[in-house]
């Protein structure tokens, strides 16, 4: 069989690519197998593998957005082979290598790994001309600013992310994740009322798109605002309808599971409260989740047990590192708002302590940077 020259195969990557960030999973599944045959019987080129190589990879990490697996991603024998093999990239190459590590980095929760690595992506972003694959890149940047706390330079990125999606209907899946990242800014801005309103129009988008996974999202989102809003009606009512969306389509529901028990703990409803913590630990349990038995045991011994302060910090120093300063945050609150309706104000002002301690971990994992 007469060998196919490599620029052929590699258009047929960038189609492949095109339809990876959209979201287009039968089309891109077709493109991979067809482009696995051809590269058996290309013409060599050495550049030209490890762009199928890391394109392989980009589709793994598209997959497990779609349809998430029980199972941790795990990097991938040909990533593993790109990188340790220490070959010579060419400079769009060398973008992708760093971009593709970065978004895995953050899937697993190192966000300061997923920054330098996106940092190192940006040094060659001008190797890049398309405008969709810049923002893209900035997408990317404003999610993992997001998580940092980093609140004002994600919503930069996310605002040039988004100037470019809104342009075309052929990314509306995009437009509706930059709005979630803009959406949880306002809310650590304090703005929710800001957060509701963008949250509304990603409900709507989702609901066009008929796609139930990004409408389950929405309502949990929603429910979640609305809860920070204290309209706990308004909350629970959106939370019951994730609920039942997410069960039917095989979402992980723990976490507004989660919600619902801390609305009606706090609420002094001790029977639905008791009721879904069981319904949380059951799903903890299922999906062996590790950080919601964390969660779940501090709910214990806030709302069940004795609520003994040592006990609570203990619980809390399991979250004694970057993947969990945002739970300790979040826990420590509960917690010194808990001690404040009690009256036990020692206690309450030692969980404030520990806010402030989780915020100033948060922001100072920005140190780690490379320059």
């Amino acid at each position: 069989m007469e060998s196919i020259p490599s620029p052929v195969v590699a258009v047929k990557i960038n189609e492949w690519y095109k339809h990876i960030k959209k979201f287009n999973v039968k089309d891109a599944e077709m493109l991979r197998e067809e482009i696995r045959k051809e590269i058996d019987v290309m013409e060599e080129d050495e550049q030209a593998v490890l762009y199928f190589q890391l394109m392989e990879f980009r589709h793994q990490l598209m997959l497990d957005y779609v349809q998430p697996s029980e199972e941790p991603l795990e990097k991938s024998d040909y990533l593993k082979a790109v990188e340790g093999q220490g070959k010579k990239m060419a400079g769009f190459l060398e973008y992708y290598f760093n971009f593709f590590q970065g978004m895995y980095e953050f899937k697993t929760g190192e966000f300061i790994k997923a920054i330098v690595f996106y940092k190192r992506a940006e040094k060659r972003l001008e190797q890049v001309a398309d405008a969709f694959e810049k923002a893209e890149f900035y997408y990317k940047l404003s999610e993992v600013f997001y998580h940092m706390k980093q609140t004002h330079v994600s919503m930069y990125y996310v605002g040039l992310a988004y100037d470019v999606y809104r342009s075309n209907s052929n990314f509306v899946v995009r437009e509706i994740n930059c709005l979630t990242v803009v959406a949880g800014n306002y809310i650590d801005l304090e703005h929710r009322e800001k957060a509701l309103s963008q949250l509304l129009v990603v409900l709507e988008k989702a609901k066009t798109l008929k796609n139930q996974h990004m409408i389950f999202r929405a309502l949990h989102n929603i429910g979640s605002c609305y809860e920070g809003l204290g309209d706990n009606i308004r909350a629970i009512s959106h939370f019951h309808q994730a609920i039942e969306i997410g069960s039917s389509i095989g979402e992980k529901v723990l976490l507004t599971y989660y919600r619902m028990a801390m609305i009606h703990l706090k609420n002094k409803e001790f029977i639905e409260g008791q009721n879904f913590y069981r319904k949380s630990l059951e799903q903890a349990e299922i999906h062996h989740d590790e950080l919601y038995f964390i969660l779940l045991e501090f709910m214990k011994k806030l709302f069940f047990d004795s609520a003994n302060l040592s006990d609570i910090l203990n619980v809390l120093e399991k979250l004694n590192n970057m993947k969990g300063y945002r739970y300790m945050e979040d826990l420590a609150l509960e917690g010194a708002q808990f001690y404040t309706k009690s009256g036990r104000m020692d206690e309450s002002v030692k969980l404030y302590e520990k806010v402030m301690y989780a915020r100033k971990q948060i922001q100072r994992g920005d140190c780690s940077y490379e320059f």
